[in-house]
């Protein structure tokens, strides 16, 4: 969408600056690059917008440049919102659904022949169209409603999705704030993973590379700032290499990402649960369609015979009446609140998820994350505090328990060691006043923690890191960014020696094989010899296993000059010849609930795999404190993972618990073959290279605050945290969500099967429709809308996490579900059977007479009489028959008390060969008026039938969503009822309101007042549901258990592994069928077993596999890595 026109006073009107709005806007917009050097280039557009390069804006300007005067001028960094659906237009788009049209214009019909026909309206036919309109709106409304409450909640929780912390700026100071706060004139520091959030121009670039395919579909980064290089930058792309600063140029709707994406919204799609349950409802949705088609063929064909044709007179209380009651089965078996529970607890549980610091990205990671079997855990920040101190290192060539102080150490050697803590790192601290504003400032870590370790360690030797990055700024040549495939970081710097300095930090193991040389304690270098190194790597070893992380600082110098150099030879970090400088030694302490959170997530069935970066031997360490790394536990390092064949890895997945000194794709790698062997997996992550991990995964979890834009863009769930025991309280909501819509499915396919059986029933065995259209229409609003949000909004039982994981095949309806639904399914239509039948036969109150008996008690003297009997002659238009003719009655009596009812006809009555007479009129006339009567005394004595069938309906329901609650073999269903406020207010209105309906709303919907022991029989029915499911899951208890397959109690990697062990050798067409893994590799054959001391083979070569202290260590026999 193109910009609006800006208003004349806006062009006119640039506050303080010296620069045109909209001409800047132009230029940012169309990458002048000729306009912006009419500008004065970056030089000339910064001093226009009051701006340093250097320090940034100045918040507390008082000349109008302040942050507030430059929303004021160029707008602000916000999007115009798309207004959310109105209650009328969601109210109008539950009116089209089909089902309801067809009952509107039935409705219609019904309204107009009642209101139009004189005898109709006479009889206030017309009040049951009316009722059904009414119905019609309350259900559309109640369902408009939960629409409309669940849009709102998604505004809500998805606004949060565009709000993320970005790095300025202000003042002089380096701080972060949110998207929504940055402004024209900032200066914006991006490195990789950022995501670019206004058009802006870069200053200083250290290799930076954007990737635009967002704006301009192309796949491949773009690098920026760089010599011939293009400067422009464009919010809505990423930063997917080096580092930089930007100026801030266009923000809002005036940016390229404002005018192009901002009202590009699509709908959120179907979740896998609301497509499965969608084909469900669809499939339930069918069977009541035959169901209803067959009522109306039955119902019309004995209406056709009674009235021995298709009286067009009686077509509103016969075809259309029965049409109606087709057309509400159908209603109340399509359960269109299936799909709609699904929705009401992922909203319910998302906006719940957000207390417990787990934000939701994409709705249906919600759901799956109850299933997850397998969880893939980083160590840093989500196992451990992710709180980094230095505590101990080797300096100098001597070893420290605790950091020395900087006079103890030679003068050079502590000023380069301080030099590359503070020039080789962008993270920087932040200083935070204590609420109360007393005692000392907190201090805030922003940017790599490992980072800020050293930083803290050199403000303990009095060293201001700021100063010295800003005395050094102009003099650092190139940053090299931390990668995980070197393990390492690097910044070159200009030496006041001359010469150009390459200041390391890395993995003390990596940068070890590295050095050629150390300083000793004179501060003088000396050689890295063999035996120095071996000292070296058993420092690192000593303290990685103590569970400390271990970083070497170093550095290497380059000649300013050198002949024969080509002029992109520092493009790429050359980290060879370097010489150490010190080892540290970094603390970051396991997060205190992390013990019991793994603990958790064992018991209820998840499989729980640290994935790291970091040495091998702190890896371990921190894993068996975490409870992660069991005594049958293997521990692999990822170079070694990566070369296994999956012949090889597969037998020791399922007890592969660590995997160290890994690479992004290493982790990818794992995440896939878990996948690829059944398990459900979710995955977490941090950096931009973890993405491809966090999108393979069936769950991505991304860290909220060590996390990169781009993986938390990748991640189905941020933690906002990083705590682990967040992503178990994920997993909890998550089977909540899975087991609410167990409970909803439960309850409504209880009442599905019991209406659909007695509606069925009662109209193939004699016509009748015990339940009418507004009573089926009231059990359709507690099923659909009041059940599904009482059953859906359920908050989770710590019990959730003693099952065992749905997984990815587990059926929606298990066989405990089945059993409820059957057992309650029989009781329910045993009772309502028996109301119905029986206690008409056997309860002179409910007792309905025939016609007949009717006739014989009501009709005139003699209307009833054996042919030829004096007793005809009572009735005068019978008397008046022709002599010797004897007259058929309307209704004939035998001798042997038989009876039958036929209309009367003119050879009947007047005799033969006669056109008509005045008794034939006589008897026509009151036979139709005795034929109404009948008709209304058999529909009140009827009324007293159907409001008992009725009420206990009711009641049965109401007990069987108390039922529902529990779907497994859990006795007691009425447990933690209290806590979930909205069932038991749900479940007490629809109490309220089916008084009412019975005692104030008979009229409407056709039922009589009961005495109190027809209340105390309806309701004891609907309690005795209650008993009834308790001795139905005791007596399964009692029976014999069924047998489950071996199989099917092991997990998917166990599956996995004993398939690969009972496989042939590689390359025999059986092997070559069992592809398990996404990868190909590997010459050794498969092992029988895994035991202390076998070997398998990694590229050709033999390894050996050790138990070390209970822990299966690989490593291959030729020393290599």
């Amino acid at each position: 969408m193109a910009p609006a026109e800006p208003d004349l006073e806006q062009v006119v009107s640039s506050g303080p600056f010296t620069v045109d709005v909209t001409k800047l806007n132009e230029i940012c917009e169309h990458k002048d690059n000729e306009g912006w050097e009419q500008l004065g280039g970056l030089p000339g557009v910064a001093s226009a917008l009051h701006v340093s390069l250097s320090d940034g804006v100045n918040p507390e300007a008082t000349d109008g440049t302040d942050l507030e005067g430059r929303r004021a001028v160029f707008g602000a960094n916000r999007f115009k919102a798309i207004p959310p659906k109105s209650f009328f237009r969601l109210w109008f788009n539950n009116l089209k659904d089909p089902t309801l049209i067809l009952l509107m214009a039935a409705a219609m019909v019904s309204t107009v022949l009642g209101a139009a026909v004189p005898s109709e309206r006479a009889d206030g036919a017309w009040s049951e169209g009316v009722a059904i309109w009414v119905a019609v709106a309350v259900v559309s409304l109640v369902g408009a409603f939960n629409d409309w409450n669940k849009d709102r909640q998604f505004q809500k929780l998805n606004a949060l999705k565009d709000i993320i912390e970005v790095k300025v700026v202000r003042g002089g100071q380096q701080l972060t704030v949110t998207n929504l706060d940055v402004v024209v004139g900032d200066v914006m520091l991006l490195e990789a993973g950022d995501k670019i959030i206004a058009d802006g121009y870069t200053g200083e670039v250290h290799g930076l590379v954007v990737d635009e395919a967002s704006l301009t579909g192309e796949s491949d980064p773009v690098k920026k700032g760089g010599p011939g290089q293009e400067c422009w930058v464009r919010s809505g792309t990423q930063v997917t290499e080096g580092s930089g600063r930007m100026l801030v140029l266009a923000v809002g709707e005036n940016s390229e990402w404002g005018r192009t994406m901002a009202l590009v919204v699509g709908e959120a799609g179907n979740t896998p649960l609301q497509e499965k349950l969608g084909w469900l409802a669809t499939a339930i949705g069918k069977l009541g369609l035959v169901v209803a088609v067959v009522c109306f063929v039955v119902l019309l064909v004995r209406w056709c015979i009674q009235e021995q044709g298709f009286p067009l007179d009686k077509f509103s209380e016969g075809p259309l009446q029965f049409f109606i009651f087709a057309v509400t089965i159908l209603v109340v078996a399509v359960p269109e609140g299936l799909p709609l529970a699904v929705t009401i607890s992922l909203a319910y549980s998302m906006k719940k998820m957000m207390k417990d610091n787990c934000f939701v990205r994409v709705l249906s990671a919600c759901e799956t994350m109850g299933g997850a079997t397998a969880i893939c855990s980083d160590k840093t920040g989500t196992l451990t505090e992710n709180r980094m101190t230095v505590v101990k290192g080797y300096f100098c060539g001597q070893m420290y328990k605790e950091v020395p102080p900087l006079s103890t150490l030679p003068a050079s050697a502590g000023d380069e060691i301080v030099l590359n803590a503070a020039l080789n790192s962008k993270a920087f601290l932040i200083e935070q006043p204590q609420s109360d504003g007393k005692g000392p400032p907190t201090t805030d870590f922003v940017g790599n923690r490992t980072e800020c370790a050293l930083l803290m360690m050199a403000r303990s030797w009095g060293q201001d890191y700021r100063e010295l990055r800003e005395l050094h700024h102009s003099k650092i040549v190139e940053v090299y960014n931390f990668s995980s495939e070197r393990k390492m970081a690097s910044v070159l710097v200009q030496h006041p020696s001359g010469k150009l300095r390459l200041y390391n930090k890395g993995a003390a193991e990596m940068v070890l094989t590295r050095c050629t040389a150390m300083l000793d304690a004179s501060g003088a270098s000396v050689p890295m010899t063999e035996a120095l190194k071996a000292e070296m790597e058993a420092v690192v070893t000593d303290m990685a296993s103590t569970g400390l992380r271990t970083l070497c600082l170093a550095y290497t110098d380059f000649e300013a000059q050198a002949a024969g150099r080509p002029d992109d030879y520092f493009e790429k970090p050359h980290e060879q010849d370097l010489t150490m400088l010190c080892i540290v030694g970094i603390k970051d302490p396991v997060r205190k609930e992390v013990p019991a959170a793994v603990a958790t997530c064992k018991e209820a069935g998840i499989f729980v795999r640290m994935v790291t970066g970091d040495n091998i031997h702190t890896a371990k360490h921190i894993a068996r404190e975490c409870g992660i790394l069991t005594e049958d536990g293997i521990a692999l390092e990822g170079p070694v993972f990566r070369a296994m064949s999956e012949e090889e890895l597969l037998p020791l997945l399922p007890r592969l618990q660590v995997l160290a000194r890994s690479s992004p794709k290493d982790k990818y790698i794992l995440v896939q073959t878990l996948k690829r062997v059944g398990e459900v997996v979710a995955v977490t992550g941090d950096g931009t290279n973890d993405a491809p991990a966090l999108k393979e995964s069936d769950v991505g979890l991304a860290m909220g605050i060590a996390g990169t834009e781009v993986a938390k863009e990748a991640a189905d769930i941020v933690i906002m945290d990083d705590n682990f025991s967040s992503i178990v309280k994920a997993v909890l909501w998550g089977r909540s969500v899975f087991t609410n819509i167990r409970k909803f499915l439960q309850f409504q396919l209880t009442i599905n099967l019991v209406a659909l059986i007695v509606a069925f029933v009662a109209a193939v065995s004699n016509g009748e429709t015990p339940l009418n259209v507004l009573q089926l229409l009231w059990v359709n609003l507690i099923m659909d809308s009041l059940a599904a949000l009482a059953l859906a909004t359920e908050a989770p039982t710590p019990e959730l996490l003693k099952e065992k994981p749905h997984g990815r095949d587990e059926p929606l309806i298990s066989r405990y579900m089945w059993r409820n639904i059957l057992v309650q399914s029989l009781y329910q239509c045993f009772w309502l059977f028996l109301i119905f039948y029986g206690l008409p036969a056997q309860l002179e109150k409910f007792y309905v007479q025939s016609e007949c008996e009717w006739l014989q008690g009501n009709a005139p003297a003699g209307f009833c009489c054996i042919p030829g009997s004096p007793e005809c002659l009572a009735y005068p238009p019978y008397a008046a028959a022709p002599a010797g003719f004897t007259v058929t009655p309307v209704c004939s009596l035998t001798a042997s008390g038989g009876c039958t009812v036929d209309d009367p006809t003119v050879d009947g009555i007047c005799g033969p060969d006669v056109d008509g007479c005045d008794a034939y009129n006589t008897v026509d006339d009151e036979y139709s008026n005795l034929e109404d009567d009948y008709h209304d005394y058999r529909e009140d004595a009827q009324k007293e039938t159907n409001s008992m069938v009725f009420n206990t309906f009711i009641w049965c329901q109401m007990f069987n969503m108390l039922n529902s609650r529990k779907i497994g073999n859990e006795l007691n269903v009425v447990s933690g009822i209290f806590r979930s406020h909205v069932f038991w207010v749900i479940w007490v209105l629809i109490c309220i309101f089916q008084i009412i309906i019975m005692f104030f709303l008979g009229g409407i919907f056709k039922v009589q007042r009961l005495s109190g022991l027809e209340w105390g029989i309806s309701i004891l029915i609907g309690i005795g549901s209650v008993p009834l499911c308790i001795v139905s899951k005791l007596a399964s208890r009692v029976l014999p258990e069924r047998k489950v397959p071996a199989h099917k109690k092991m997990t998917a990697t166990e599956r996995a592994a004993a398939a690969a062990l009972a496989g042939t050798l590689p390359g025999s067409k059986a092997a070559s069928r069992r592809r398990w893994l996404p990868w190909k590799g590997g010459k050794a054959a498969a092992p029988a077993a895994v035991a202390d001391g076998d070997a398998v083979g990694v590229d050709g070569l033999p390894v050996t596999m050790p138990q070390r202290d209970g822990v299966v260590e690989v490593t291959r026999l030729d020393g290599k890595a």
